[in-house]
């Protein structure tokens, strides 16, 4: 029995009113996205999204889909300007581990070797297995390692942390990451934070994809000049 059923709410119920408060919401929900988008100016702004064979899928498309709302260019870079299958990452509590099984696909635009890094305003890196592929690649890891040397916006979710680290040394930096890394990213000198997502200098990163709703905006602030004050 799901934590919905168990507290007595379906999860029918929970959309039912969901969608019976949208339309009361309508109006506030535009004059806040205006508001948003004043606040964040990021228009225009392209941002490197980095991935790899089997990146999660929520992360990536979630990650896509918002910095095109704000009205910024995402570009996908992988090791080939092909299509790239990404993979769902779960939990099920008959299991101590995250399951993973086939997701979306997603075009990656530019290939690593292509990439020129001066074009680009922010870099993000989604995670599930892709950062794995990602950091070996020594193309991506000179990309990450110019994002953070200019101090330019980056930013990690889940196992995406694998190339941050890979790429610079993270000593005293504060790193929010899934716990199943923690260890190797407290051996590379961070800080692990257990948060949703954590801004050091320009570096936004955060735990995994049901962080979104926290890391996106942390992100995107970051991205519109809006640093908050950390390691750098």
């Amino acid at each position: 029995m799901s934590d919905f059923e168990s507290n007595g709410i379906s999860r029918r119920r929970v959309m039912g009113g969901l969608l019976g408060a949208a339309g009361i919401a309508a109006v506030g929900a535009k004059s806040a996205s205006a508001a948003r988008r004043a606040s964040r100016p990021v228009k225009g702004k392209r941002v490197l999204v980095a991935i790899g064979e089997f990146s999660e899928g929520m992360e990536t498309y979630y990650m896509v889909y918002r910095l095109i709302e704000e009205g910024a260019v995402p570009v996908v870079a992988a090791a080939k300007a092909k299509r790239v299958q990404m993979v769902v990452h779960d939990f099920d509590p008959k299991y101590t581990n995250y399951t993973e099984t086939l997701g979306y696909q997603i075009e990656a635009q530019v290939a690593y070797k292509d990439v020129q890094p001066g074009e680009y305003d922010g870099l993000l890196i989604p995670g599930g297995r892709g950062p794995e592929e990602i950091r070996q690649y020594k193309e991506a890891l000179e990309i990450t390692g110019y994002f953070m040397d200019k101090k330019l916006p980056l930013g990690a979710m889940c196992h995406g942390s694998q190339v941050v680290y890979a790429a610079r040394p993270i000593k005293g930096r504060r790193i929010a990451t899934y716990h199943g890394i923690r260890a190797d990213v407290e051996l590379a000198g961070g800080v692990f934070v257990d948060e949703p997502a954590v801004v050091d200098g320009v570096l936004v990163t955060s735990r995994g994809w049901p962080d979104l709703p926290y890391f996106m905006p942390m992100f995107l602030k970051v991205l519109g000049g809006d640093a908050r004050s950390g390691n750098s």
